[in-house]
């Protein structure tokens, strides 16, 4: 079984590297594999837009959600960008176990590979 961890830098200004990120986690579960997005760095920036029902990719993000795919956003990263409360609102956790950011070691322990976008 695959197991991939997407971890997301990119913001709003690279809108292809979400979309991907979403189509990519979803054909990994499809396949039987395990997949989970991570928002980092510039990438909370979305979560506030995603929220949007008549955002371009809402729909595409509200399956991901409902199919469990988003592991969490960083803490410290969706401070900086405004995020925290979109993040909140949506339900996804903060993540800060690497000095208030996402530690990728605890997906490593389970099997994960870890690709960014």
């Amino acid at each position: 079984m695959n197991r991939i961890a997407f971890l997301l830098f990119a913001g709003p200004e690279m809108p292809c590297k979400l979309q991907h990120a979403l189509i990519f986690a979803r054909d990994v579960d499809a396949r039987g594999g395990e997949a989970q997005i991570i928002f980092e760095g510039h990438s909370p920036r979305w979560l506030p837009e995603l929220a949007k029902p008549d955002h371009a990719m809402a729909k595409l993000f509200q399956a991901v959600m409902a199919e469990q795919l988003v592991a969490g956003v960083c803490k410290g990263c969706a401070a900086v960008h405004g995020a925290t409360a979109a993040a909140v609102m949506l339900g996804l956790p903060l993540l800060a176990d690497a000095s208030g950011h996402v530690s990728l070691v605890p997906f490593a322990q389970r099997g994960f590979d870890i690709v960014t976008l």
